[in-house]
């Protein structure tokens, strides 16, 4: 009787490891494409792991870190403020070889004056591929900042211009706010609520692919909530051809603006017509966000101007007050979801 249970233990015991080895290994898997979208896990994992930024978060930030959310639920719900990125690779459509990838770090409330149940914000780079994914490299960088207000500070670059054609960015993600910026002296050039202080590198806990919104990877069922704009950032692209022309028409030692036509209104609300209005003074034209120094100190951005930054720093106490006040008059200064 002994040995026959210890057999049937054995056999028992076998036929799990068999079943756990019957198991894809997606992310290794250079076959299985989970998303559906000709870009096979395996490669999506590579250039994700291969691209991503080093992320700069304030040490006194109150919601603490980018959040984990429960996979199985559908409607957002906090695991653990740790640090995990969600990532996301595709297709770049009508491009043959080129691939958008979007790093989204997702935080369980802002912490501004407009504060709101939780904050997505990203940052996203458009590739190039290779013979494989490890001569991928990078031609622009984009960093969403307020994305979709008309505080709307996202910016982008090309690859080289940040040296961040091989591997990702820093990136500085703003105290409360979460705004991304290619660099700390744009940190207050929105509207002005904006600080990049205590700044420490992020302990970036994983990298989890969400696939896309019609094919969620991971067990994720969050993706298309209507708590957030995540599904809207996921389904467009950061890099149409009217924007990268912002770019290309730029010399290439700038960083240029994603929507410059909102930086007079920004001007308006903030009485800074000779400030943000009037950049353009220290940069060379109105889409210019930033020059990028000539120096090899590993500092690679500037501000053009530094009496653009001052007349910024000065306003700031008074700049969310009068959001506030335009908000609470208007009921449609920003839209429901600050990001």
């Amino acid at each position: 009787m002994r040995r026959s249970l210890i057999a049937f233990f054995f056999l028992a015991s076998l036929h799990s490891c068999s079943y756990l080895h019957s198991q894809p290994n997606h992310a290794t898997n250079p076959v299985v494409d989970s998303d559906g979208d000709g870009l096979s896990d395996a490669v999506e994992a590579k250039l994700l792991a291969m691209f991503a930024p080093d992320f700069m978060v304030s040490r006194t930030d109150c919601s603490i870190a980018p959040a984990q959310f429960a996979p199985a639920l559908t409607t957002p719900t906090v695991i653990a403020d740790d640090g995990t990125i969600y990532g996301q690779a595709f297709p770049r459509k009508h491009h043959p070889g080129e691939v958008e990838l979007h790093y989204y770090h997702l935080w369980k409330q802002d912490c501004g004056e407009l504060g709101h149940a939780l904050d997505t914000e990203h940052v996203s780079a458009l590739i190039q591929l290779g013979r494989d994914a490890t001569a991928a490299v990078a031609l622009y960088w984009y960093a969403s900042a307020h994305e979709d207000t008309i505080c709307d500070a996202s910016h982008l670059a090309l690859a080289e211009t940040i040296r961040a054609d091989k591997h990702g960015p820093t990136v500085w993600i703003s105290r409360g706010k979460h705004a991304s910026f290619l660099s700390k002296d744009l940190c207050t050039h929105g509207c002005g609520g904006d600080r990049c202080d205590q700044m420490e590198l992020l302990n970036v806990r994983a990298i989890v692919n969400l696939g896309e919104t019609d094919a969620p990877m991971n067990s994720i069922a969050w993706l298309r909530s209507s708590d957030w704009p995540l599904q809207e950032k996921m389904r467009r692209s950061d890099f149409p051809q009217a924007r990268l022309a912002l770019v290309n028409k730029s010399p290439q030692t700038d960083v240029v603006w994603a929507n410059p036509s909102k930086r007079p209104a920004q001007a308006a609300i903030l009485g800074l017509n000779a400030g943000i209005g009037g950049a353009a003074a220290g940069a060379r034209a109105t889409d210019t966000a930033v020059v990028v120094s000539g120096d090899d100190t590993g500092s690679a951005l500037g501000v053009t101007s530094s009496r653009t930054g001052s007349a910024l720093s000065k306003t700031s106490q008074n700049v969310w007050k009068a959001l506030k006040k335009s908000a609470d008059e208007t009921g449609r200064f920003l839209i429901p979801n600050l990001n």
